[in-house]
């Protein structure tokens, strides 16, 4: 059978973007990324803390959310003690994510999650899928029937995760932190 030359064309100019795509991939995998094993990386409840611990956490908060978002040394013990607060730690006890969550008491059935990030160094290495599905399986277990975040609109890197995660944006809501700083809801049923 005979293909047209531009029908061949086409085919290997797509086939050696493909190639090159995987190698650039591959070179920044090797060279740029820090090494995280995915194994090594253990996800658990916090249920206890000392001044180490929320100095430790109040510093990331500032480095991954900024000073306006970070929660402070008087939250982060309260939601410790009455909400969960989990954290994926690598190689020697290294938080390298967090994931606050507290109830909601209007639909005691349904969780949200305050805050959700991935230290900037790691992020999109598959930490944030495994604390995330920590979460919603601890949640699950616990009879929760839903969980919500709120996510910025113009945050397309973390709505299209929860996307994926199987979030659905339920509403937009103006000004939810202040003049011009409009979130989207997002919600995710489980069981």
């Amino acid at each position: 059978m005979f293909f047209p030359t531009s029908i061949f064309n086409y085919i290997f100019t797509r086939f050696l973007i493909f190639l090159l795509t995987c190698v650039v991939k591959l070179i920044i995998g090797l060279f740029f990324l820090p090494e995280i094993k995915m194994n090594r990386i253990t996800c658990r409840v916090l249920e206890s803390f000392n001044n180490e611990l929320l100095e430790k956490i109040k510093k990331l908060e500032i480095e991954n959310l900024g000073v306006d978002a970070a929660v402070n040394e008087w939250q982060i013990p309260v939601i410790i003690r009455y909400g969960k607060f989990l954290v994926a730690e690598g190689d020697k006890d290294e938080i390298v994510g967090v994931c606050e969550i507290i109830r909601d008491w209007k639909e005691k059935k349904t969780a949200f999650i305050h805050s959700f990030y991935i230290v900037k160094k790691l992020r999109r290495s598959g930490i944030g899928k495994k604390l995330l599905a920590f979460a919603i399986k601890l949640l699950a277990k616990e009879n929760f029937s839903s969980v919500e975040l709120t996510v910025d609109p113009k945050n397309s890197a973390a709505l299209n995760f929860y996307r994926y995660s199987g979030f659905t944006v339920m509403e937009r809501r103006k000004n939810e932190y202040g003049n011009g700083n409009d979130r989207l809801l997002m919600k995710l049923k489980l069981g």
